[in-house]
């Protein structure tokens, strides 16, 4: 099973040879199972990759990720065909009701919410932890009352000051930008592993936004980032960028057990799709029960 996250940060080349992908710089060669990647991330636009590589990647599904000179996400590798049954499972995708939509995202928002209460009431914010959880609570199909934006907006404000904005530049946000790549990178990759549209959301519907399922299946898994960005806030972000990689080796509870990430998000992913396509009734719950 795969496992390992692979940042590849200077000067280098990449190439495939028989199941392995091959790292060759200037002072070292290193050789790595490409069963064992499920994360490759080029963080610098100085690596030269060759095709075959690529190829392999696509075809097990890792999650390769390309960053610009900035050395911010940029692009990412989703292979054409995820499932032997791709077209059926995108028909019935396109085909999903409305009042289904509703359910799924009426969960999701309150998971989320309920997910920052917890944070927030870890960290000593009684007072506005317990307003989330009663936001969590609140929330009415389609959100009507914004409880979403209202919740973010004391829940940012509480960790980071009330000047703080997600619209200001700065490493903290950053920091969350880069996190939440990582997170709905991993969701769009088993969203296709499925079968599925990542474009095809649940509520997201952004025409310029390519993974608008991703975005809506992410949302009570942002907190995972919060807490590595809130852990080192007063960090710059070369730093932060490589404690946001800690949250593919922590463990969290799901389902009654401690697993990895990657297969929180693989199980949560399938749950969600088969709940959305009438073949589970219910919805998968992601809840922080340890920070």
């Amino acid at each position: 099973m795969a496992f390992r996250a692979v940042i590849v940060n200077n000067h280098s080349k990449l190439s495939y040879k028989n199941n392995n992908l091959i790292y060759k710089s200037e002072s070292h060669t290193e050789t790595v199972p490409i069963s064992e990647i499920d994360l490759l991330i080029m963080e610098t636009t100085d690596i030269a990759i060759t095709t075959a590589l690529i190829s392999k990647l696509s075809e097990n599904n890792v999650a390769v990720i390309f960053c610009d000179p900035k050395r911010l996400p940029a692009a990412q590798l989703i292979p054409y065909y995820g499932k032997h049954d791709s077209s059926l499972q995108i028909q019935k995708q396109i085909e999903w009701s409305d009042g289904q939509k509703n359910k799924a995202w009426k969960e999701i928002l309150q998971q989320k919410i309920f997910n920052q209460s917890l944070f927030l009431k870890y960290h000593h914010f009684t007072e506005k932890a317990e307003t989330l959880s009663k936001f969590s609570e609140e929330i009415k199909d389609n959100d009507l009352s914004n409880r979403e934006g209202h919740s973010a907006r004391i829940f940012f404000n509480t960790l980071y000051g009330n000047s703080f904005s997600r619209d200001i530049i700065n490493d903290i946000n950053a920091g969350l930008d880069y996190g939440y790549t990582l997170l709905m990178s991993m969701f769009a990759r088993e969203i296709v592993k499925c079968g599925c549209l990542t474009q095809i959301g649940i509520n997201h519907a952004n025409q310029f936004n390519p993974f608008n399922l991703a975005s809506d299946l992410m949302e009570p898994f942002r907190v995972v980032a919060d807490i590595i960005v809130y852990e080192n806030r007063t960090k710059e972000i070369p730093f932060i960028k490589r404690r946001l990689y800690e949250m593919f080796n922590r463990t969290y509870h799901y389902g009654g057990a401690k697993m990895y990430l990657t297969n929180i998000v693989q199980h949560y992913t399938k749950q969600s799709l088969d709940f959305m396509h009438d073949t589970a009734s219910d919805m998968p719950v992601f809840i922080l029960e340890s920070l």
